[in-house]
């Protein structure tokens, strides 16, 4: 259990607006409260969910916001996640990026060795992410996925068809993302690093193919974007979310907002993809 103080002061305002920003679980919300970290004489809070182990630490500074996960047996003495950010919208963006998926991952390890509890969370876990797309009209199927030991989720919406699929006992969500290049170029940024305010353009050298290029001189302000030998992209850094655009079947055609794109990304978390489901379903 936790060894640290909780303060008797009310948590910081920050927290209050990212609980409130982070989405449900079987309709309980993130609740704030006071918090001593042990890395910081600053206020901080824990946000907790009802029936979801651990809990987060937000710990609000002048210029920065720090964050790290907690459970029973893992009390942080440094942040996991450290942000030049101070708004509730980004803040809690990042938590749903980076750290929640590191806190799931952790807690998975209790039923990891065990197929059939990994089983009951692997359709738990898709049963969250099915609700909320369906909460916004999307017509969802189930199926067993392509890997031993997974299980995927998958809706079509303007011409894109996505599936979410978990494998085994681990949490992060593998995501197909296959459309039109126009919408596919507009959905992968909702789960890449921010761009800095202000950058120079970054150029991917060496893309030979027309698909390739758009791409990459699209996703190139948000992540690192690298070509493959196949033609393909890869997408994504050391932290968040990866993945790889496929190469086109003709590298020569002219690209069109209708030519057709497949990408997947590695390392979602469930509740980033919850979170972003109005935005995945129109």
């Amino acid at each position: 259990m936790s060894t640290a103080t909780t303060s008797a002061t009310a948590p910081p305002a920050l927290a209050l607006l990212v609980a409130e920003r982070l989405p449900h679980r079987a309709g309980n919300p993130w609740t704030a409260a006071p918090y001593q970290a042990w890395w910081s004489l600053r206020p901080a809070a824990r946000l907790s969910q009802a029936g979801r182990p651990g809990a987060l630490i937000l710990v609000p500074h002048t210029w920065h916001t720090e964050i790290a996960f907690q459970l029973n047996d893992r009390e942080p003495y440094e942040p996991d996640l450290r942000l030049d950010r101070m708004a509730p919208d980004p803040v809690a963006r990042e938590i749903l990026r980076l750290v929640l998926p590191l806190l799931d991952d952790a807690a998975a390890v209790t039923y990891a060795s065990r197929a059939g509890d990994a089983e009951r969370a692997r359709l738990r876990h898709l049963n969250l992410i099915g609700e909320a797309v369906r909460a916004h009209g999307a017509v969802t199927r189930n199926h067993l996925g392509d890997d031993p030991n997974s299980h995927g989720l998958s809706w079509e919406t303007a011409g894109v068809q996505y599936t979410a699929t978990l494998v085994g006992a681990n949490p992060a969500v593998n995501l197909s993302v296959t459309g039109p290049v126009r919408a596919v170029e507009t959905a992968l940024p909702l789960f890449l690093d921010e761009p800095p305010a202000r950058t120079p353009r970054r150029r991917v050298r060496g893309v030979t193919t027309r698909l390739g290029r758009r791409l990459a001189a699209a996703l190139a302000p948000f992540t690192t974007v690298d070509r493959l030998d196949d033609g393909g992209l890869t997408v994504g850094g050391a932290t968040g979310p990866f993945g790889y655009i496929a190469p086109p079947a003709d590298p020569y055609a002219r690209v069109r907002d209708t030519s057709p794109v497949s990408a997947e990304l590695h390392g979602v978390g469930i509740d980033h993809l919850v979170r972003l489901a109005p935005f995945l379903t129109r």
